[in-house]
């Protein structure tokens, strides 16, 4: 049976402490770190054996994110957000923010639908109307022959003389209110040779009308009619369609689909704009300045559509008229010599619709994920390490690496560093050497290129101290205990380190949200600086594995194998813990993780769901993670008990990985069995 040798060895440990603390603390000369201090200085990852120089740095590999787009809000998801949006003079071309998150510039034109002819002898029905008793109109439902829907209405119609007629009419019990529109439009198909003229005839309760003649041609074709004055659209009383030929035609009429529309002319563009700060100059080189906008349109129906792309004074792409489908533009900027330099502009989208015809006119346009980018320019400063603790009065090398918006690396030649602690004894534009004062204390190394910045964490420790000379009796000597003593130890030492070697050790600590953006990482690995693909490998691992185990809502540990490593992982609502490592996973580990993610959860919420990408939106996140990976072990609320020692500062985290420095790895504490 295999029993824990965990609590052996403590005893065993103990017992010997007992007997040689006397002699362990008595010798002149034995130094330690400063007594009775109490603070995070006990519990980081420097509270171990510092070598020599006596600084101590992390510095954790991070993921490249996206560059920042000169535009805010370029997926139109904010509400009201920076876009302004400007209808056409007279309403009739509007803009507004689509409800799928877009931009919207148009004209829809509103259409009633008054009839579809496809129950013309129903609740609302049509009756034939004849000049005198000789000429017919025989009306009846058809469903073969139509234009549009599921049927229309065929008069079959016979004038006997000339100046007679016959048609339909439609007179319903109360008036209609056509309040709005100001043209009818129906559908008419001759089916037959003969020759017929058609009239309709719009009429209000007051006698006013509108009336229409049409020579009727073979097959279907569309008729419009104008309702202006006399006619009061808002008290319509009835509609007549008639027909007319010379004595003795006949024929078959098809009609269908009666609706009204607004043909109101009009010649205007609605816009959509925003604000933009340009605050790094530019060249005139090709693209050293570039905007991406996704556009989608609908064909120009009776309108002629103009679409430009404006920024200040200068129209920088046109399209006229305006191709219908979906596509991305991709518009260089660098040729005008007004956007060159830096300040403030306003980019514009405006759409101009100029109406033409007399059918119902509509044309949309939308404008999407709009990116103004400054390529080969530099987008953002990182500063390794990252967090440094160095002893009073000595000293630690920064340096620094500027990335352009794609990731890829850029010279520093102008940066400017400071420090809100200690002195910084020379700097240059990618290193500085900062001398740590005689007090301890926290505080942030910058360095700044024009606009850009990045930063790191310094806490300056305090000095070990000696122990003052013991007193004389604890030199005498105790052989037999001694001897006692020593067995005791080493006993517990061979079961400590037993138990040790066959616990999980971790190596790798990954914090990543639910779309595989890595969060926060820190690492025990000694060869990690640098290593950005094992970083990458390490992640692109993770997230296909959680992917593949985590597709039910089932939570719970789950572990897989990279290499000769180990990988646990946890879920939680918005995030994954990742620890890799070697030995065998045990319970406690288990429990460690899901505390973890419970203190994530709690702190930030939400804010990980809607994370942006950007550290400071997450302060403190990073300290929970080197903290549960040094320690090897995590409760609930060790992250509020570790903060209320001593607070961390709040700084800018820099992102991408930095150039290589001297670097020391951080011992962890001393490792208990999981």
């Amino acid at each position: 049976m295999k029993t824990d040798t965990y609590p052996a060895a403590v005893l065993l440990v103990t017992l010997a402490a007992a007997i040689l603390v006397p002699f362990v603390f008595g010798p002149v000369g034995v130094t330690h770190a400063g007594v009775g201090s109490v603070g995070p200085a006990n519990d980081r990852a420097s509270s171990g054996a510092h070598p020599a120089g006596d600084v101590v740095a992390k510095s954790n590999p991070r993921l490249v994110r996206n560059a920042t787009n000169l535009i805010a809000d370029g997926m139109f998801d904010a509400i009201p957000g920076p876009w302004n949006y400007t209808n056409g003079t007279t309403g009739a071309v509007t803009s507004s923010r689509d409800p799928t998150s877009r931009a919207r510039l148009g004209h829809t034109e509103p259409v009633l639908r008054f009839d579809s002819m496809d129950d013309v002898l129903g609740t609302t029905p049509w009756t034939s109307l004849v000049s005198n008793p000789q000429s017919a109109s025989n009306l009846s439902q058809e469903t073969a022959i139509r234009k549009e829907a599921n049927g229309s209405l065929r008069d079959d119609v016979t004038i006997a003389q000339n100046n007679q007629w016959a048609g339909a009419i439609r007179n319903d019990p109360l008036p209609w209110n056509w309040s709005g529109y100001n043209r009818l439009a129906i559908w008419m198909d001759r089916a037959t040779p003969s020759a017929l003229t058609a009239w309709v005839y719009v009429q209000d309760q007051a006698g006013g009308i509108s009336l229409g003649q049409y020579a009727l041609v073979a097959g279907w074709y569309r008729y419009p009619l104008d309702l202006n004055a006399p006619l009061d659209v808002s008290q319509v009383d009835y509609i007549a369609i008639i027909f007319t030929g010379t004595g003795g035609t006949t024929g078959t009429v098809y009609v269908d689909d009666v609706v009204l529309f607004n043909s109101t002319v009009f010649a205007e563009s609605a816009r959509v704009a925003q604000t933009f700060t340009k605050s790094t100059p530019t060249g005139g080189s090709p693209n050293s300045l570039r905007l991406f906008f996704d556009l989608q349109a609908t064909q120009s129906l009776d309108v002629v559509a103009d679409l430009e792309v404006v920024v200040g004074n200068t129209v920088e792409w046109s399209e006229s008229p305006v191709a219908s489908g979906a596509r991305t533009i991709d518009v260089d900027l660098s040729g005008d010599a007004g956007l060159q330099g830096t300040g403030s502009f306003t980019l514009v989208f405006s759409l101009r619709l100029n109406r033409t015809g007399s059918e119902e006119s509509s044309m949309t346009a939308w404008i999407d994920n709009v990116t103004l980018v400054i390529p080969d320019t530099l987008a953002r400063i990182s500063v390794t390490p990252t967090t440094a603790s160095v002893l009073v009065g000595q000293t630690a090398v920064f340096t620094a690496g500027g990335w352009d918006i794609d990731g890829n690396p850029l010279a520093l030649t102008a940066a400017n560093w400071s420090s809100t602690i200690g002195q910084l004894v020379t700097v240059n534009a990618t290193s500085a050497t900062f001398h740590a004062p005689t007090l301890p204390g926290t505080g942030v190394v910058t360095v700044a290129q024009g606009t850009v910045r990045g930063s790191a964490n310094v806490t300056v420790e305090p000095p070990t101290v000696a122990v003052p000379p013991s007193p004389p009796w604890y030199t005498a000597p105790w052989p037999g205990l001694v001897l006692l003593a020593g067995a005791l130890a080493l006993a517990g030492f061979i079961a400590l380190r037993q138990s040790a070697n066959h616990a999980f050790r971790i190596e790798d600590l990954f914090l990543i949200n639910r779309e595989g953006l890595l969060i926060a990482h820190t690492t025990g690995r000694r060869d990690s600086h640098g290593d950005a693909d094992i970083l990458a490998g390490m992640l692109t691992a993770i997230m296909s594995f959680a992917q593949d185990v985590f597709q039910e809502e089932i939570g719970g540990l789950r572990q897989f194998e990279i290499g000769s490593k180990t990988v646990a992982l946890e879920r939680s609502e918005h995030v994954y813990v990742a620890a890799i490592g070697s030995g065998p996973i045990r319970n406690r580990l288990s429990t460690s993780l899901r505390d973890f993610l419970a203190d994530i959860e709690e702190r930030y919420g939400d804010r990980l769901q809607w994370w942006s990408g950007m550290n400071e939106d997450l302060l403190g996140i990073d300290a929970m993670v080197q903290l549960f990976a040094r320690r090897e072990r995590y409760h609930r609320g060790d992250w509020k008990r570790h903060a209320a020692a001593e607070p961390e500062p709040i700084v800018e985290q820099p992102e991408g990985p930095g150039p290589v420095i001297r670097v020391v790895i951080v011992p962890k504490e001393p490792m208990r069995p999981l």
